[in-house]
């Protein structure tokens, strides 16, 4: 019985040191984006991945919310989205905002500031502050949206990253165990069932 427990244990052992290059030649292809290719070249590789390994990855390189949606409400000009990954939209936030904020300032140089903030607190100047109106509605429709777009991004990238990794596929594993003859081997498998 021994003898068979130390095959094993042996076998074990050489397996996972040929399957530790697929855990991390699927971690750099991640780090290198989800483009189309390199989805095809995850889900190949992750099928060599243990369930935890699958995990694990899942839980390094997903996306988070929080950060980006704070930075892009209160800071704006794209940075949350920059720092997301989500280049495009920080982009056009970045170039959104900058336009919106020129409209304001060059209204404000263009009148001065005394009848900038007395068109806004009192709406006198409506007509003469036309671009400010403009700039600071444009900001607000933006800074709106740019607090939306993590959200969106995340959930997407998550999803590409989940279905690339093939984590909501059937896996088994064997797990050791303790009995009361000594040790052995349990089968687990997961299936979903959606």
């Amino acid at each position: 019985m021994k003898k068979v427990l130390v095959v094993m244990l042996l076998t074990v052992v050489c397996a996972s040191m040929l399957f530790a290059d697929a855990y991390k030649d699927t971690g750099k292809l991640i780090k290198q984006g989800l483009k189309d290719s390199n989805i095809q070249k995850i889900k190949e590789l992750s099928l060599n991945l243990t369930a935890d390994e699958k995990q694990s990855l899942y839980t390094w390189n997903k996306v988070s919310t929080v950060g980006p949606f704070l930075s892009n409400l209160f800071l704006g000009f794209g940075s949350g989205s920059t720092k997301q990954g989500d280049t495009l939209h920080g982009i056009i936030f970045l170039a959104g905002d900058v336009v919106f904020t020129g409209l304001i300032i060059y209204d404000v140089v263009k009148h001065g500031i005394d009848e900038f903030n007395h068109a806004v607190f009192h709406g006198d100047a409506a007509g003469e502050m036309t671009a400010a109106f403009v700039g600071l509605i444009g900001i607000a429709g933006l800074r709106i949206y740019q607090a939306i777009r993590p959200f969106i991004f995340a959930r997407n990238y998550n999803g590409k990253l989940r279905d690339a990794l093939n984590l909501d596929s059937a896996s088994v594993a064997f797990l050791p165990v303790r009995t009361k003859d000594g040790m052995g081997l349990s089968l687990s498998a997961r299936i979903p069932l959606d």
